[in-house]
């Protein structure tokens, strides 16, 4: 794990190699997918991340690693020499951070925002495309958004929209009448 301020300097790096918005978006997609891969473990627990990381590996073993998760996921060449100077650098254990910060990056620059949309049960496709609409059109943006579903919740929906979270679950509904009735 590194700094956020180190995360968002070797994305910001990245995000300057890329020459097209198909290019950064690409490198956004390669970037998560090895992020993803890494936190993986074998057998005895260990993660990729904590090999690509570790000092008992020789850097060159560790490149050669990196280079055989990017052709997994067809990775361009330009992600594959940035990883490879992060481990030059002993901040490949940033992975994840570094992944996250420029996917924001790369959504910022081009006007996207990241929407997580948590329900009760299932949405159909029509309430999904106005939730869309109306978070598109509150925050002037393109919104890229995933749902999932949480029993728990027993109603309503949960919307994480970049860093902030717009609650309105039947759970969280309830609990406010809760503490509201015990004043």
């Amino acid at each position: 794990m590194i700094p956020g301020s180190l995360a968002r300097r070797y994305a910001r790096a990245l995000i300057g190699l890329a020459e097209t918005p198909a290019a950064r978006d690409k490198f956004a997609k390669d970037l998560n997918a090895i992020a993803a891969i890494a936190k993986s473990t074998d057998e005895a627990g260990q993660s990729v991340l904590t090999v690509l990381s570790s000092r008992r590996y020789s850097a060159p073993d560790r490149k050669k690693l990196v280079a055989a998760l990017a052709r997994r996921v067809m990775a361009d060449p330009m992600v594959v020499k940035f990883l490879a100077h992060a481990i030059d650098q002993d901040r490949i254990i940033g992975l994840p951070e570094i992944a996250r910060a420029y996917t924001r990056m790369a959504d910022d620059v081009a006007g996207r925002l990241q929407a997580e949309v948590t329900s009760a049960a299932p949405l159909d496709p029509a309430a999904i495309a106005r939730l869309q609409q109306a978070l598109a059109t509150a925050t002037g943006k393109t919104i890229v958004m995933t749902t999932k579903v949480d029993p728990e919740l027993l109603g309503g929906v949960v919307t994480k929209l970049g860093s902030y979270v717009l609650d309105g679950s039947l759970r969280s509904a309830l609990a406010r009448m809760r503490e509201g009735l015990r004043t």
